[in-house]
């Protein structure tokens, strides 16, 4: 059965290349994600990046 989740696109700038890249977003976090991150597939590195679900920023992979 499909998902049927309502999503948005997002425009964010990868921290790796510094291009900047649209992918998808669920509008609702789900409960089960923690700290409402949501990991996308990045089409600008081919890498793993994660955004915060409530602020649709990408997570600094510097972050301690």
């Amino acid at each position: 059965m499909a998902d049927r989740r309502a999503w948005h696109p997002i425009i964010f700038s990868c921290p790796t290349t510094g291009d900047r890249v649209q992918a998808l977003l669920p509008d609702e976090a789900s409960e089960s994600l923690a700290d409402n991150l949501y990991s996308i597939s990045c089409a600008g590195c081919d890498g793993i990046h994660f955004v915060n679900l409530r602020t649709d920023a990408v997570v600094d992979p510097k972050r301690s």
